[in-house]
């Protein structure tokens, strides 16, 4: 799509969508649209305050400091055909990462839709890490590692050079800043997967399209990284309406093509900005204009074949 064409879309989309999400998308017809669509939520989050600490969680108060669980969630997607989940990493302290593998694993030994971990692992170990990775790996619950991205470390860029031993997928969470450095590491590792988190956190509030999407472009030829469209939702102003967001779900499309994008819930974080429900009901508005093959690899075969679940 040329930028005359995507510029031209965006005012089409102000000009019809004006009167938001909730009164174009009831949950009702949400239900309707996506009933013969399985849903699989790549960024699940969920913890209990008392089985590890949360240093990032301390003073943040509600909503966020307090116990998030599967029935909290399952509460939350009511109505909504959510088939599988991918746990994501949750900042957990540290040196008790392994801890929350284990914890995660015994959940779903009883609740086998969540079906996939990405885990926290100290990739700047480098070499050394064998071992230790090793023995998460006896954890086949992980699918992936989470990791602050460290351009120019050369013990996390060795650690990365492990990933592929186990099948597991990178995943960072970052912003357009970074990804001039993220491109030089992706090129260094051609046969890795990445996957780049909340659609690289667009400054959606100021409106800062432009730049954001000049830093993407050059990942339309990346075949090994995916994004996920999740989390943007805390980057937009209180009163945000569809228009606001379309662009950028615009953007990644024809960056990524529909084969190398996600869903994503964020929750409980996006709890933030919004509810989990109209989050699940804009993300169906977004990709109404979608066809039934496209949906249904952004709602969960994409996410199937990356993560093996």
């Amino acid at each position: 799509m040329n930028k005359r064409a995507f510029i031209r879309k965006g005012i089409l989309a102000s000009a019809t969508l004006a009167v938001g999400p909730s009164s174009l998308f009831s949950f009702e017809g949400a239900r309707s649209f996506s009933s013969h669509i399985p849903v699989v939520d790549t960024h699940l989050h969920l913890w209990d305050l008392s089985e590890m600490d949360y240093p990032w969680l301390k003073g943040k108060g509600l909503p966020l400091e307090k116990n998030y669980s599967l029935a909290d969630y399952r509460k939350a997607t009511k109505g909504f055909p959510v088939s599988k989940m991918v746990f994501v990493e949750c900042g957990r302290a540290p040196e008790q990462y392994l801890q929350e593998v284990d914890w995660v694993q015994g959940l779903s030994g009883k609740n086998p839709e969540i079906a996939g971990m990405v885990a926290y692992f100290p990739l700047e170990k480098g070499a050394a890490a064998q071992e230790d990775m090793e023995k998460m790996a006896e954890r086949n619950i992980v699918r992936g590692i989470r990791k602050s991205f460290m351009p120019g470390n050369s013990g996390y860029f060795q650690g990365i050079a492990l990933m592929k031993n186990f099948h597991w997928v990178c995943e960072v969470n970052i912003g357009h800043e970074q990804l001039g450095d993220f491109l030089d590491m992706v090129k260094k590792f051609p046969e890795q997967v990445f996957i780049l988190d909340h659609m690289v956190n667009p400054d959606i509030r100021n409106q800062d399209w432009n730049t954001w999407e000049k830093a993407l472009m050059p990942f339309a030829s990346q075949d090994r990284v995916y994004c996920k469209v999740s989390g943007i939702l805390t980057r937009t102003s209180w009163n945000w309406e569809l228009p606001d967001i379309q662009p950028y779900f615009d953007t990644v499309m024809e960056v990524f093509g529909p084969d190398r994008i996600m869903y994503g819930g964020d929750w409980p974080v996006l709890l933030r900005a919004e509810t989990l429900h109209r989050w699940i009901t804009s993300f169906y508005a977004l990709s109404k204009a979608l066809s039934m093959e496209e949906k249904r690899k952004l709602f969960h075969s994409n996410a199937e074949l990356v993560y093996r679940i």
